[in-house]
Formats: C-alpha cells, sequence, structure tokens
C-alpha cells in the first residue's frame, strides 16, 4: 500500500509538469511524525503484554447481552481512544473482539458479531470527538487553528473538553440505544 501511495504521488508530479515545492510546503512534517510514533508507540505497547491482559480481565464483564456488558466496553473502547487515539484502539480491539466473537462461536450468533463490531465502530468514532487526543483529525483542527492569526478564539485541550465530553457521552449513547 505504501508503495502504492508513493507512486501515486511521483505520477501526479511529474504529470503535472510544476515545480512540486509548492504542494510540498503544505505537508505538516510534524503531523506525518506523529503519526509514525503513534503506531511505532502503539505496536510497543501491545508487544508489552498490558492490552491483552486488561482485556482478558475485562472481556468477561464486557458481554453485549447485558446493558452493563456494553457500557463496559463502550467506557474501555471511550477511554483507549482517548489515550491512545481512536484509530490505534480499532487496531488494538479489533483482534480482540474478533477474537472473542470466535472463541464463543457457538454462544454468539451472528447479529451479535455484527453488534460487535458495530459497537466498536460506532463509540471509537464518536469518541474522537471526546477530547483533542480522541482523533488525529482534532489535532489537524488545532495545527490549523493555531496557525490562523486571523482568529480570535485560541482552542485548547480544555476548552475542547467543555464541549467534547458532554457532546461526545449523548451522541455515543443514542448511538448504542439504537445498535441495541
Amino acid at each position: 500500500m505504501s508503495w502504492t501511495a508513493i507512486t501515486a504521488a511521483l505520477a501526479l508530479m511529474v504529470l503535472d509538469f510544476r515545480d512540486a515545492r509548492p504542494s510540498l510546503e503544505k505537508v505538516s512534517y510534524s503531523l506525518l511524525v506523529f503519526f509514525c510514533g503513534m503506531f511505532i508507540t502503539v505496536e510497543g505497547f501491545n508487544e508489552t503484554g498490558i492490552p491483552i491482559t486488561l482485556w482478558n480481565f475485562l472481556e468477561p464483564y464486557s458481554k453485549i447481552d447485558r446493558v452493563s456488558g456494553i457500557t463496559i466496553l463502550a467506557v474501555v473502547i471511550l477511554f483507549m481512544s482517548n489515550l491512545a487515539s481512536n484509530v490505534p484502539t480499532v487496531l488494538l480491539l479489533g483482534a480482540r473482539v474478533a477474537a472473542s466473537a470466535a472463541a464463543s462461536a457457538a454462544a454468539v450468533s451472528a447479529a451479535d458479531e455484527k453488534k460487535e463490531w458495530l459497537i466498536l465502530a460506532w463509540v471509537s468514532t464518536v469518541a474522537g470527538n471526546l477530547s483533542l487526543l480522541g482523533s488525529a483529525a482534532n489535532l489537524i483542527v488545532y495545527e490549523q487553528a493555531r496557525r490562523a492569526p486571523q482568529l480570535e478564539y485560541t482552542l485548547s485541550f480544555w476548552s475542547h473538553l467543555k464541549f467534547g465530553v458532554p457532546s461526545t457521552l449523548i451522541v455515543t449513547a443514542i448511538g448504542l440505544t439504537l445498535i441495541r
């Protein structure tokens, strides 16, 4: 996939017949370094065994046949999405959700397995709105807002939380009600 992206970028630069410098100046290299660092850190964290240990502890309590299980699963996803960002959370938990469903395939229907994936998808997506750290898109907005001199509003971690926490919790609850 990476070679495809690089090849496509090079082909577009060659076909454009213009200097690529203006396009390359728009690239946020600090954000690229952040993404690389985030995925390296998450993989390192995964290699410690801590995520699997925590999942093994929480899995019996996060069964989706009960409201309490759905709530616990949603809280875990919300917490992890704002600790490691939502994409790495899906990478960490997706395999666990699949393994959990496969391990109890006799007890889990196809509808329940689908529901588990929907919960992971919904909560991790919405969780990205809770804090600036919840989604890389939030960090991109923060960076662009910081660079815009005409703005009189300063976006900060705390000002984002004032809106992010209540809106995320409300939207998460509505979505989980619809999924259930």
